[in-house]
Formats: C-alpha cells, sequence, structure tokens
C-alpha cells in the first residue's frame, strides 16, 4: 500500500500542469499514487493527463461538470485513494522535493497525529508576500492550533496532510456550499475535530497567487466569509477558552474578506454584523473601524497608507 496518496484537481490547467506535475514525479520520497480528477478540463489539459497515465506516471479519474473550488473533485479523488493519508496538491503550485519526506517523518515520530501541516509560502510573482507568524516546531494542542489560527493561516491546502479515515468521517470538502474559502472552513473545522495536530515549519510549497482563479474572481464572494457557519455548527465538545479562539478566527477570516470587497466596492453591510463581537481582537477593532468609512473616503485613505 503506498504511503501518501496525492490528490490532484485539473480544471484547465495546461500552461502549469506539467511543472507543478514534475514537484510531485521529483519527490525524494517515492512511495506515494498520484491521483488526478479532470473537472472537465476543455483547454487540453485532459491530454497531458492522458499522455502521463499512459506513462504510468498517475492514475486518472475525470467528472463530466467542474465544482466551485474544486472541493468534489478533490473528495472524488480522495475516495479513490488506495493509502490511509491524503495529500491535496494544486495543479497551478510549486512544491519542494521534501514535501513528502517531512510529512513521513512526522507521521513516523507521531503516529497518533491525524492531521499534520508543513509551512507554505506565497507568492505574488516573483515577490515573497510577508508572513506575519511563524510556529515552532511539533505537536500542537487544539487550543495552541485555534490560538494560531485566530493570527494567521498557518494551513494551505498544499500544505496539509491527513488521515483518510478522519477526512472521510467530517465529511470532506464542503461541495456545493461555497465557490471559495471551502477549505479554509474544512481545515478549522479539523482542528476544532481534534485534540492535536503536528506544524512543521519547514516551507515546502509555494502558493502562487497570479495563477488562482479562484482567488482573483470576486464574484466567488458574494456571501459571508464561509467560516461563519462554525459558529454553530463546533461549539458542542470545545472548552471556552477555545470557544474564544474560535470566534477570533472566525472574525478574523470575516474581516480580511470584508477589506477584499471594501476595495472592490462592494458592501460589507452584512459582513460587519455577523461579526462575534465578544470575540473580537483590538487590532479587529481598528479594521472593523476603518470598514465603517464610506466609500470614496475608504479608498483614499487606503492609497494613503499604502504610500506611505
Amino acid at each position: 500500500m503506498c504511503k501518501f496518496s496525492v490528490i490532484v484537481p485539473v480544471h484547465n490547467k495546461a500552461s502549469t500542469l506539467l511543472d507543478s506535475l514534475t514537484c510531485l514525479y521529483n519527490q525524494t520520497f517515492k512511495n506515494f499514487e498520484i491521483i488526478v480528477v479532470d473537472d472537465a478540463s476543455t483547454d487540453g489539459s485532459l491530454q497531458i493527463l492522458i499522455q502521463e497515465e499512459r506513462k504510468g506516471k498517475l492514475r486518472l479519474f475525470q467528472r463530466d461538470e467542474p465544482g466551485p473550488g474544486g472541493y468534489a473533485a478533490r473528495n472524488y479523488g480522495a475516495q479513490q485513494a488506495t493509502s490511509q493519508w491524503l495529500v491535496f496538491f494544486d495543479a497551478d503550485d510549486l512544491l519542494v522535493y521534501d514535501h513528502l519526506s517531512i510529512f513521513a517523518n512526522a507521521i513516523s515520530e507521531n503516529p497518533s497525529i491525524n492531521f499534520f501541516v508543513n509551512a507554505f509560502r506565497k507568492m505574488e510573482g516573483n515577490i515573497v508576500v510577508p508572513r506575519s507568524e511563524s510556529l515552532q516546531n511539533g505537536v500542537l494542542s487544539r487550543q495552541a492550533a485555534l490560538a494560531a489560527f485566530s493570527r494567521s493561516d498557518f494551513i494551505h491546502m498544499n500544505g496539509a496532510c491527513i488521515r483518510k479515515s478522519t477526512f472521510m468521517a467530517l465529511g470532506g470538502f464542503p461541495v456545493g456550499r461555497y465557490r471559495r474559502a471551502g477549505d479554509v472552513y474544512f481545515w478549522l473545522k479539523v482542528i476544532c475535530s481534534l485534540k492535536m495536530v503536528h506544524y512543521d515549519p519547514t516551507v515546502t510549497s509555494m502558493w502562487l497567487l497570479h495563477n488562482s482563479g479562484v482567488v482573483s474572481d470576486k464574484s466567488n464572494m458574494t456571501q459571508t466569509h464561509p467560516c461563519l457557519d462554525l459558529k454553530s455548527e463546533l461549539k458542542v465538545g470545545l472548552s471556552w477558552i477555545e470557544k474564544h479562539y474560535l470566534n477570533a478566527s472566525i472574525n478574523r477570516k470575516i474581516l480580511s474578506w470584508a477589506v477584499e470587497k471594501k476595495i472592490a466596492g462592494r458592501s460589507v453591510e452584512t459582513d460587519i454584523r455577523s461579526l462575534i463581537l465578544f470575540g473580537m481582537r483590538p487590532r479587529q477593532w481598528m479594521t472593523l473601524a476603518t470598514l465603517i468609512i464610506p466609500q470614496p473616503y475608504y479608498g483614499r485613505l487606503r492609497e494613503r497608507v499604502l504610500s506611505e
């Protein structure tokens, strides 16, 4: 049995597909399978994948209709997996060659843990997007993981490894509910469902923002942030301090999405009303104060701040 099943959803990624697959082919850890789910591509991606399958490089599956965010494709790929460990990878990003070996070593040293996270790096073209925080290497309690999530996104799709049984028990990624940020919703749900997670600060994946059509398409942000749904779904079984950090995490994501909406000229009234006031942090109050500023003045204020 393979140690890992790497799930790769593909929808019209012909220009980046081979570069991304090469990152997998060149992994130093070799005991894994690649499961690619083509999500109704029309740009030649499927033809590339058929050739790679014929070479014995991967297992290829096809879906007839593309699903928003690739969540349905990932869930389908997970169902086909022969390994007990699932790793997800987007076909327009990059991996460092020891990505899987770091997961393998951490699993061997922590056999009771069900969820492992490696650090990732955001890239905007050739520019590295600064990270606000770096966590220590090792096991994090649920409280510590929620506290970390309330401060920053330390989990990305490409940097996560989860036991298949845990993924299935939690229902997989939310299909048909969200066009964007359903993965963020799911990772926070995972943290709340487990007593411990493991984090390694070694950067092993690159999130190439300029390739992300889901992020750049602001029409995917018509609703409030998906994490808000966790407010009512995940209160049972958490201590009061864990609930506090969960609320702070939800507020952080609502506010970050509201800022994007405000910049795009969209209304943020619903987002502001959705905030959990008892979970607000001092910096979040400052962000909220700027969001209340009328749109023309908000744009001028932002331009002035960025120019200083």
